[in-house]
Parts: structure tokens; sequence; C-alpha cells
């Protein structure tokens, strides 16, 4: 009966002319095993069970047997779109189902080798690849894009690439089951999976691909990954190496002993899923492309142990604005020989030639004390952060190194370096670096953190560092104080530009906790300006803050303190036209605010300095147009309060502790405390200051209380005249 139907049906089809444009498929076992226009059905021929069909390209043979059902489908274009080819690797051999050998697409096969030519114009012809075979391959050559099904195959090449595309067409790649592709180490080829074009990765499958002569994965046009898990064990070289990439979905693991994704000169994008790569020989990186890399989304675990080796590197901008991204970098700095003499090469987290920016996403950048002198974040141009959280440590420790001859240097571990301006803007940002030599942020340009009437809660910003500073060269007889000559050091710093630091906005807490001189907690080459932002800086032994030619004070709350060295130090003049500072230095002869006797203008803000008896940078009365207070604590951790003849409180302070001694050329120093204070309300008239007593509820910033209740204690009365000249209160 099945025969009878079958011959009425072809019959139909072959003489009736309005078929003209309709496909004839032959179906068994649920596939289409034979396609063709009608139009090119020359004749049908039944003989002995079978069916031979005849095309103008040729001939196909089924027996009955094989043959479940026949139908037509409509083809509005006289080419043919689509089909379905199955090959199937069975150890040595291989079964291969072409319904369109008669249209032009032609499969063959040597032993378990398979080579495909299909050069008549049928777009999306799905190729479904299943079976094993380690002796075998599978190359394409199609003049039209198509479909790459693989099924549960796994193929291992002998002498070159498992699948090859051999000409420039887009392929999909759709993963079901779990697949592997196998290359061999003599093979002169680029990949285990080759192709020319496009490779475009989809379905909820599985394949892992071991490169054992070169790359994994290569493309001469791009790779975009849309679903699927993709696992590249091992790759000589790169992991997936294209013109550009796109990651938008799926999960791709990659262990390579190249670059674990290489853009070459077109950019990579991920905007999704989930990237793995583990970077273990020297001088790879993670990911890297010489245009733009940029995050959007996904979730990137990057490991680098090789030395030098980079996390995210782009010959131009990094760009994250999204996703998760977690990079560990434990290898060491190498010192390259270069015709000026030894250059270092770091092992970093993230990368750029030009600029970095970051506006967004879930960072963490880890380089442990393995990795000596790396960077977390490395640009040569500038760094922009305006979102996102951040957290980078650092813990290597620096080393000194000779360039040329006698000529020496250093280099140490930054959580943040940039050759050109840093700008941090928002976020949630944590650098933390315990190294010898650390930096927190480190820049060769400007800094400048937040935004001017920006509220603070836009930018949380921590720096800490904890290591010391190390002996790069020596001068003999040591540095300060005394002894004929100095040494050269490299000094850990928790925020340091060779330019300017402008602070506008942000709760920023800086600390630095060494045991010797050099850490300064934020420090300026030329200007330091604080515009606003709510400040804690602190500093274990140098100076909390520290410019080099200015230091303008016209907002913000401040909050800075050394335990040896000065709270607030500028080696030129010093402007305060605002604010609420706050400066506590606790060792003599250490200051308040120090400003080398240069002029210190106090035109607006409230000030209160405390500091051991010793030198004293005084206010300026010539440069200032606000009364200024000083007084000298006999004993300390005094609560004292100041009001005007109107009983209106001024100021209610709770004098820190101060140790005294501290060595010195000046001597040891004594247990009190100069107090200085300005404000705009503390005007000329007559005062009383309460001393001794007891402070209670309020609100407490850094010992200064608004807000609460003094009881108790002892008073003395002062008079304020006209003149600005600082009033002293004995």
């Amino acid at each position: 009966m099945k025969k009878i139907l079958i011959l009425s049906i072809l019959l139909v089809a072959v003489l009736v002319p309005s078929f003209a444009q309709e496909v004839l498929n032959i179906h068994h076992n649920g596939q289409v095993t034979y396609e063709a226009p009608v139009s090119d059905i020359d004749s049908i021929t039944f003989s002995q069970g079978s069916a031979l069909f005849a095309t103008d390209n040729g001939s196909q043979t089924f027996s009955f047997a094989d043959i479940d059902s026949v139908t037509f489908v409509y083809n509005e274009d006289t080419s043919l779109s689509g089909g379905d080819i199955y090959i199937t690797y069975n150890g040595t051999s291989v079964t291969v189902i072409n319904p369109l050998e008669s249209s032009g697409v032609a499969v063959t096969t040597d032993n378990a080798n398979v080579t495909v030519q299909a050069a008549a114009g049928i777009m999306d012809i799905n190729y479904h690849v299943s079976g094993s075979s380690t002796s075998g391959y599978l190359y394409i050559t199609s003049d039209r894009r198509y479909n790459l099904c693989l099924e549960g195959v796994s193929i291992t090449n002998p002498a070159g690439p498992a699948i090859y595309s051999v000409v420039d067409q887009k392929v999909h790649v759709y993963l079901s089951g779990t697949n592997t592709l196998t290359d061999n180490a003599s093979s002169t080829y680029k990949a285990a999976f080759q192709s020319k074009g496009q490779l475009i990765f989809g379905g909820t499958g599985y394949l892992t691909v071991n490169g054992l002569a070169k790359n994994g994965i290569h493309s001469d046009d791009h790779i975009k990954i849309n679903e699927g898990n993709i696992t590249v064990a091992s790759a000589v070289n790169d992991g997936l190496h294209c013109d550009y990439f796109v990651m938008e979905g799926g999960s791709l693991t990659i262990s390579a002993s190249g670059d674990g994704i290489d853009g070459d000169e077109g950019f990579v994008l991920v905007e999704g899923g989930t990237i793995q790569v583990m970077a273990a020989v020297a001088d790879t990186k993670g990911i890297k492309c010489d245009s733009t890399l940029t995050i959007n989304g996904g979730n990137v675990t990057i490991v680098c142990s090789g030395n030098q080796t980079k996390g995210l590197k782009s010959a131009q901008s990094v760009v994250i604005s999204g996703g998760t991204l977690n990079i560990t970098a434990s290898g060491s700095t190498v010192l390259e020989s270069t015709t000026e003499g030894n250059d270092p090469a770091y092992c970093s987290a993230i990368v750029a030639d030009q600029d970095i920016i970051i506006t967004g996403g879930d960072i963490t950048l880890t380089l442990p004390s393995s990795n000596h002198g790396g960077k977390g974040i490395s640009s040569d141009g500038n760094v922009n952060i305006s979102g996102g959280t951040l957290q980078i440590t650092t813990a290597g420790a620096g080393a000194a190194y000779t360039v040329s001859g006698s000529t020496m240097d250093s280099y140490s571990s930054s959580c943040i370096k940039s050759d050109g301006t840093t700008t941090i803007t928002g976020g949630n940002i944590t650098c933390s670096s315990t190294g010898s030599g650390g930096k927190g942020i480190r820049s060769e340009g400007d800094i400048i953190i937040g935004s001017l009437n920006e509220a603070d809660s836009n930018l949380i910003l921590n720096v800490s560092t904890s290591g010391e500073r190390f002996t790069v060269s020596s001068g003999g007889g040591g540095g300060w104080p005394g002894g004929g000559g100095s040494s050269d050091y490299c000094n850990p710093k928790g925020v340091r530009s060779d330019a300017a630091v402008t602070i506008n906005s942000g709760i920023i807490t800086v600390t630095c906790t060494q045991n010797n001189e050099g850490g300064e907690c934020i420090e300026s080459k030329t200007i330091m300006t604080i515009n606003g932002g709510n400040l804690t800086i602190t500093s274990a032994y140098d100076d909390a803050l520290n410019a080099a030619n200015r230091l303008n004070i016209n907002g913000g709350t401040i909050y800075a303190a050394s335990s040896h060295n000065d709270a607030i130090d500028s080696n030129g003049p010093m402007y305060i036209t605002g604010g609420l500072i706050i400066a506590s230095a606790t060792s003599s002869p250490e200051e308040a605010f120090d400003c080398d006797n240069n002029t210190f203008s106090i035109t607006g803000g409230t000030i209160i300095g405390t500091a051991p008896s010793g030198m004293y940078s005084n206010p300026t009365t010539s440069a200032c147009s606000q009364h200024s207070m000083k007084y000298t604590h006999a004993g300390n951790n005094a609560v004292q309060i100041i009001r005007n003849s109107d009983n209106t409180v001024l100021l209610t302070f709770h004098v820190p502790s101060i140790s005294g001694g501290g060595s010195s050329p000046w001597g040891g120093g004594s247990s009190s405390v100069i107090m200085t204070f300005s404000s705009p309300e503390f005007t000329s008239g007559s005062y009383t200051l309460k001393y001794g007593g007891t402070i209670s509820g309020g609100t407490n910033f850094h010992n200064y209380y608004t807000g609460a209740t003094y009881s108790g204690g002892s008073s003395k009365t002062f008079t304020v005249g006209s003149s600005y000249a600082i009033t002293s209160v004995n």
C-alpha cells in the first residue's frame, strides 16, 4: 500500500506544471532525507523495492523502507532555502544523509574525514553532526551562510582542525548534548575549531575544545556567544582568537597558554553570560583587544598567575558600566631589558593604553603578596570612575632596581594608577595597599574627587595603606635629622598626584598606618583644593594632607590628624574660605596647620586645630577677614566650651589627648596643647571659655559637638579686639 501511495503522489508532482516552484521532501524517522525542486525532477524509476530520482544535478536512490512520507513545500524563491544534512561519525567511518545532493550540495567521505562542498546558493542548511571519531574531520565549504548543529559529537583530527569552515561565510553553531573537538600538536592550522567566517554560538549544550597546536577556537571574522556552554580546556596559544568578540549569554571557560580571549585589532563586548579565564603563562592576557574593551553585564572571572600577565588589556580604552568582574592577579613583575636600561613590566588587573572609564558594575581586583609592583587599575591615559562598587587590594612589596649603571629606581603596587587625569565622582570604592611603598591612588596628572554641588553620598571612597617605605639608594648619612646626606626612598601614599588634587564632594576616608615617615594620606605636588566633601584623613606617622605649592580649603567637613607629623601641611601659602576643619597633630614639634610661615589666610569656615606646644604657623593678620583664637591648655584631654556675651555657644569641643615627647632637634616637647579656633561667628567682643567640665548628648564629629549640653568645670573670660591678629587666651 505504501508503494502505491508514494507512486501516486510522485506522479501528481511530476505531471502538474503548477508545482514548478514547489520543493519535494522525502521523510524518514522524523528527518528530511531528500529535498529537490519539483521542476528539477526528470524522472522517477522504481525497481526491486527502491525508487531512483533523476534530476538535473544527478540521481538519488532510496529503498521503500527508507521512505515514510513525501511532502511538498511551497517556496516563493526559485532557489532553495534551508534543508537538513545528517553526518554521523562511527569511529573510522561516517554515515551521511544528504537530501540536498541533487541540489548541488556534495558531501564526500574518506574513512572518517568529511568534506562538504555547498555551492548551490542554498542558505541556512542545517548540518546535524553527531557520533565519535578519533581519526576524522569535518571541512565545510559553502557559498551561503549555514547552521552547524553539534548534537553529541566528538572529533579528533590527527592532522589538522576537527572542524574547519573553509570560506568566509557566517556560521551559526547550535549546541546540544556534549561535544568535543580536538586537533593535533603537529597541525599547521590555526585552531581545533577554525572558521574564515563569523561564528555565532547558540543552544543549551556543551562544547569542549582542545587546541593542541595553536588556538582553541579561531575566526578570521568575529565570534559571538548568545547561548551554550563552551570550554577551551587547553590551547597552546589563545583560547579564542578573532577579529572581534561579543558575549551575550551562555558560559565560556578558558585555560590557555596564550591569551584567554584575543579580539585582535577589533573590540571586545561583554553584555551577559559567564566568562572564566585562567592565564597562568607569563606575559599573557585574560581578555585583550586593540580597540575598545567594554563590559556592560555578565559575570567575568579572571585568574592571572603568570608574571607580567594582565587581566583586561586594551590598546585603546576599557569601559565598564555593569556586570560582575573579579580579577586575581598573582603574578610578579619582570625587568625587561631595553635600549635605555631595565624597565619593569607588571602583572596587573585592568590595563589600557588610553582611558579607563567605569560607570557601574561590581568589581573586585585582588593582587596578593606574590604580586610585586602590580596595579589594580592602570591607564596610560585617564581614569574616570563615576559609579559602581570597586574593591581593590594590593599586598605585594615594592622593590628597588638598577636602571643602568649606577642609576637606581623603584616600583611598588598601586590600587589605581594613571598617567593622565584621575577623576572619581561616584560609586563605592575601597582601595587597600599593604605592601611596602604601596599606593592607594597614584596619578601623574590631576586627581579630581567628587563633583561640585553633588550629594556626598554619591561617592564613598575608602583608601588605606600600611606598608612601610623602603630605600632606593642610600645617601650614606641617612635622612632627617642630620647626618651627612639623605637617602632616596620609595614612599607609600594614600592618594598622590604629581599635579593638582581637587576634592569637591564625597564621603572620603584615607588612613595610613605606617610606623615611619613617607606615608602621607593625600599629597599634591602642586596645588590642593578642597571645595566640599566629608573627609576623615588620618596618618599614623606622616602628614594627613600635604600640598607642595598651595592649599585651598573652600568648604567641606574635614578631619585631618597625624600622630607624628603635621595634620595639614602646605609648603606654600594656605587659604581657608569655608568649611568645618578639625586638624590634630599629637607629637611635638608638629603642627595642626603648617605653611612654613608663608601666608596663612582665613576668610571663612570653622577652624579647630590642636597640637603640642612648640613651633606654630599663625594666621596672617593682613590676609584674614575672620578672627582667630589661640589658647594653650596646661593639660589635655579636656572638655571646653566658648560662649559669647549673649551666652550663644560658638564651640563645644573635647580636646584630644596629647602624649607630648616626640623626637626632634627641639627637645622632648610637653603634654600641653595649643588650640586654634576661628569661626565667622567669632567676632570682636567679650567671650567666656569654660573648660574641664562634661559633655552630654548632641552629635559628635571627631570631638566637635553640636546640640550638646555642657556642665561643670572652670571658666575664664577674654576679649577679642577689632584687629584680625590672633587672640591669645591665657
